[in-house]
């Protein structure tokens, strides 16, 4: 096949395009040939070469001889599709350019720090999926495949981490050859979606490490690509304008550094600038509640920690479609980081709330949240506490860890922990009587032993404190 195309400006290879409401998408195709032609441009979209699709069999382009435009629209939810071009003159046809991978299903943003940038080994990977498309960095879309951070091939300066312009090109030459580090949950996210719906996913890769919600601020917007908040509206601007929503994983940095304050009112101005930036005021955002924290550190920011927490737990009771995923049962691949198998495993909890949420999927519920908490008597050496949105019932039956009583930073022993004989509640007794003002936690400090799940394998997320009348 001789090129003839100098260049192609629509569509890259393997982008993913969001669907409407009637489950399809139009495609631009664009761009200029190297020299001119006198024949005629034609396009056509196929699965494969045999499953030509009757509606976009060979569709004449409009062009002037030497750049050209048009649209294939209607194009159904579903591909890899590929795109072919040729030129028909007289009696003779050429083809000329085919663009492969090109996918029609949904559009979500991964936004926040580390974890969701992924920084798991290299190991225990997500395989990736044909179904499974991203958009780098770099502004290429491929097939998704971790790791999906370089940022020293990012074309917004708020993600270099080389500043020096001579010097980034051989630092992401080093960082591709030399990197050990990038497992994250949007592949298997996406794969999930997918298997569940038959809707592929792109994913519109946003993370930055090591950022707070300040850095965050949509305050900060009219820098562009010199804020991570302009860059996240870019690119979403360069796939199309459209999404399905968005995921988001950050908190470590505003605990570490900030004492988590204001956390929640920042994280809700932050939902509520996004949904008005992108026209979408029911836009679901699915978040990550902060997992563990292993350091010696005498001045470790464990009260700080404990708040994101439960700020983070308490945002989705006061916004509407929004939904997180706990995680302080993962386990770790670094001191701060989750280890590929967790994330892999964060992929499959938040793609269930996505499935419930914005896929409709009633059977599914978003794991257990702590409700009502009571004495079952006048005793006070026995607590109730029933949790709501339990898939099944709640796991284990007996032996449960994870909580505390104490009063004053002085625990009260708990003699036995078990689920409650609905399947959805968890029975606390005491060794002696709660005094008044005693607080009850879930998960407390930076490296919690815990167990509580439910059938559907969601975490019971950390809470407290929680004062007990």
């Amino acid at each position: 096949m001789r090129k003839s195309i100098e260049f192609m400006s629509c569509p890259q290879p393997y982008r993913v395009y969001q669907r409407s409401a009637d489950n399809i998408a139009s495609i631009d195709v664009s761009g200029e040939l190297s020299k001119p032609i006198n024949g005629i441009l034609e396009a056509r979209l196929y699965k494969k070469p045999a499953e030509t699709l009757s509606r976009f069999d060979w569709q004449q382009i409009e062009t002037d001889g030497r750049t050209f435009s048009g649209q294939l629209e209607n194009v159904p939810v579903g591909g890899p599709y590929t795109l072919e071009l040729r030129i028909r003159d007289n009696n003779t046809t050429r083809v000329i350019k085919r663009i492969p991978g090109l996918l029609v299903g949904d559009l979500w943003i991964l936004a926040g720090q580390s974890n969701m940038e992924g920084c798991g080994k290299l190991i225990n990977l997500e395989p990736p999926s044909k179904y499974v498309n991203a958009l780098y960095f770099g502004d290429y879309w491929a097939i998704a495949k971790d790791p999906l951070c370089w940022f020293d091939e990012a074309v917004e300066p708020a993600h270099w981490v080389t500043p020096e312009s001579e010097k980034r090109a051989e630092a992401a030459k080093r960082d591709r050859a030399f990197r050990d580090f990038g497992g994250g949950l949007g592949v298997r996210f996406g794969k999930e979606i997918y298997k569940a719906t038959g809707i592929p996913v792109g994913l519109i890769q946003c993370a930055h490490g090591g950022t707070s919600l300040a850095q965050w601020s949509p305050k900060l917007k009219d820098k562009g690509g010199e804020s991570l908040y302009g860059s996240l509206l870019r690119r979403v601007n360069l796939a199309g304008g459209k999404v399905t929503g968005c995921l988001w994983y950050q908190g470590e940095a505003d605990a570490m550094d900030f004492g988590g304050k204001d956390y929640k009112e920042l994280t809700k101005d932050l939902i509520e600038n996004l949904r008005s930036d992108l026209s979408r005021p029911d836009l679901p955002f699915l978040y990550v509640q902060l997992s563990r924290f292993h350091t010696w550190d005498a001045n470790s920011p464990r009260a700080a920690w404990n708040k994101v927490q439960n700020d983070q737990l308490l945002l989705e009771r006061e916004m509407e479609n929004v939904a997180f995923a706990a995680s302080i049962d993962g386990t770790l691949s670094d001191p701060i980081h989750l280890d590929s198998l967790s994330q892999r495993k964060l992929g499959v909890r938040l793609a269930k709330l996505a499935r419930k949420l914005v896929y409709n999927e009633s059977n599914i519920e978003l794991g257990p949240r702590p409700g009502k908490i009571e004495f079952i008597d006048n005793t006070r050496r026995e607590i109730k506490i029933d949790y709501n949105c339990v898939n099944g019932s709640l796991m284990p039956a007996r032996d449960i860890r994870g909580f505390l009583v104490e009063k004053d930073e002085q625990p009260i022993a708990i003699t036995s922990c078990k689920r409650g004989s609905d399947g959805c509640s968890v029975i606390i007794k005491l060794a002696e009587p709660a005094p008044n003002g005693a607080n009850l936690w879930y998960g407390r400090g930076l490296y919690p032993v815990v167990n509580l799940t439910d059938k559907a394998g969601f975490a019971a997320p950390v809470f407290g404190p929680v004062t007990l009348g």
